[in-house]
């Protein structure tokens, strides 16, 4: 038993005979007391019977882990966090029906006043987190101190150098919702930004770039903790061209990873992450206002998007960012070769350590938040719950 002395201690929902997540990337059968919001109190072995009549959820031969944690999302089922008026509601079903319960809003490069206007929409959204059914733990901003040569679905004329006062106007419009600033650090400008960007508590990670090794050190010598969806928008390495992942590796920055088989061919990911160390590499979904929706021709980005069999693509055949979302990439980890553990910690444990919330998300642990998905052996989501409260659950356990 942990986090518990002896005698009654009052819980509001119980999950029971659960293979809990353990931090090694074990699972122990056990269950799981919630009381307002938190992880009240852990069992292992029997079920305690002085809570039989507390409100219970039988996860006999599922599994249990924190719940899943995108720090890369632009959007999903029509909703985009740059989009004005979209349907937030269609994304949180889409996040919670797969076990994701927070998230970082992501945007890209944008105008000035569309910068701002990104902010506030996530900000406002973020004031509702005590009602959300997916937390938005914070704003990571993908843009617009990028480099237009790798400027992959970024509209290249909104693509600038950094700019002090702009950052200045950002930084205090988002009233430190800002987690993850993916810039191009070799233009000096940007470069210089990196110190600031840190000093006010933001992980600033690589990506969108043609920056070379040494330059990536650099970056990283100065500040920066992280590459963005790591072996795409970058020079790639050889046996001869160290570039940014060696620089990254070596440095111990966190590193994001796209796994849907497209983005990364799941060969190169297997020698990637077998080389690196586990605790650093962050699976994100970086999907879009047009995942999760039908096959067919749609306008994104001033340019012709093609939606079909779970791909997103340009007239030009360029990948348009993924389809799907983080447990369906997590679970794709177990087909090449990784333990269900390993790939959970990916998308639960290491983003949570990523953004600095680790004390609080990416554990099953007492006294942090009550964020908990009961997953199948393929990773669809049974039951999700956020905050203490079911956000989602699948027919077949109601």
């Amino acid at each position: 038993m942990q986090g518990q002395k002896e005698g009654y201690m009052s819980m509001q929902l119980v999950i029971k005979n659960a293979l809990i997540l353990q931090s090694n990337g074990t699972f122990v059968k056990g269950h799981v007391g919630i009381d307002q919001g938190h992880i009240a109190a852990l069992w292992y072995g029997e079920f305690p019977g002085a809570y039989a009549q507390v409100p219970c959820i039988d996860a006999d031969g599922l599994l249990a882990c924190p719940g899943l944690i995108d720090t890369h999302i632009h959007g999903g089922e029509g909703f985009g966090f740059i989009i004005e008026g979209t349907d937030w509601g269609k994304l949180e079903e889409r996040l919670a029906s797969n076990g994701v319960t927070s998230v970082l809003a992501t945007g890209e490069s944008l105008p000035p006043e569309g910068l701002l206007a990104f902010i506030d929409r996530a900000v406002d959204l973020a004031k509702n987190n005590g009602t959300n059914r997916v937390e938005i733990l914070g704003i990571h901003m993908e843009g617009p101190y990028l480099n237009k040569n790798k400027k992959g679905c970024h509209a290249e004329e909104y693509i600038r150098s950094a700019d002090k006062k702009e950052i200045a106007r950002i930084l205090e419009r988002a009233g430190g919702m800002i987690k993850v600033w993916t810039l191009a650090p070799e233009f000096a400008e940007n470069m210089a930004a990196i110190e600031t960007l840190t000093a006010a508590g933001i992980s600033v990670s690589i990506a969108h770039t043609e920056a070379d090794y040494k330059t990536a050190l650099a970056a990283f010598e100065a500040g920066a903790n992280r590459v963005t969806h790591t072996f795409n928008t970058m020079p790639a390495i050889s046996h001869r061209y160290e570039g940014i992942i060696t620089a990254a590796w070596q440095y111990g920055a966190f590193m994001e990873l796209i796994a849907d088989g497209l983005h990364i061919s799941p060969t190169i990911i297997k020698m990637f992450v077998s080389a690196t160390d586990p605790g650093k590499i962050v699976l994100v979904s970086d999907n879009n206002d047009l995942s999760g929706m039908p096959d067919g021709n749609y306008f994104q980005n001033n340019q012709a998007i093609t939606v079909v069999n779970g791909q997103l693509k340009t007239g030009s055949g360029n990948l348009a960012g993924s389809y799907s979302t983080l447990n369906r990439y997590a679970f794709n980890l177990t087909r090449w070769g990784f333990s269900p553990g390993a790939a959970l910690k990916m998308v639960t444990e290491n983003p949570a350590r990523s953004i600095g919330v680790f004390d609080r998300k990416g554990s099953i642990t007492v006294g942090k938040d009550a964020d908990i998905a009961i997953l199948n052996d393929q990773f669809e989501a049974m039951v999700t719950i956020k905050g203490g409260q079911v956000v989602w659950m699948n027919d077949t356990k109601k």
